[in-house]
């Protein structure tokens, strides 16, 4: 049963390294056309084979309408998590005064601390939660007016709060509730 697995690997393997040979400079130019930019052009079509190269499937039908699902869904996450990136950015601009006071030791592990939760909230986070998390942090708006602002009842304000800070606290400290 092990070589059978170690077949299909292989051939997986090889169908990405075939998928990749006669795509990728498609593929690269097209982001090149949606980004602008050959950097990240680059990184999300580098990714995306690695994505391929880590997906169990049958033989690919349609590679590049695959490849193109793929692409799409990594551009969707960097443009959400550089949107999170912008806002924590706002935030500590606008409330950068109070770094003045702290040591630079301090101020490094706020900086650690902030970038990891960061990831958390942008890579695990769903985006409602998000949203009302920032508004609320960030904006220091009301749950009422946060609830008017997303179209949701102000007691899913409450659990989208918890749920969010729970999920952090979990993921930061590696501690879980009873």
């Amino acid at each position: 049963m092990l070589g059978g697995n170690m077949a299909t690997a292989d051939s997986s393997r090889d169908q990405a390294q075939t998928v990749f040979q006669s795509h990728q400079p498609w593929l690269f130019n097209w982001l090149l056309k949606k980004l602008g930019c050959p950097y990240d052009a680059g990184d999300i079509s580098q990714d995306t084979f690695l994505n391929l190269l880590r997906a169990e499937h049958q033989p690919l039908r349609e590679p590049r309408a695959y490849l193109l699902v793929i692409a799409n869904r990594l551009m969707i996450n960097r443009h959400r998590r550089q949107k999170v990136e912008k806002e924590v950015l706002e935030h500590l601009f606008v409330h950068g005064d109070q770094a003045e006071h702290r040591g630079p030791a301090e101020i490094t592990i706020h900086r650690q601390l902030l970038h990891q939760a960061l990831l958390v909230l942008t890579e695990e986070v769903p985006e409602k939660h998000r949203k009302a998390f920032f508004m609320a942090r960030m904006d220091g708006m009301s749950y009422k007016a946060i609830a008017a602002e997303l179209k949701v009842s102000e007691s899913s304000i409450k659990q989208y709060m918890a749920r969010t800070l729970v999920h952090c606290h979990q993921r930061l400290y590696g501690e879980t509730t009873p």
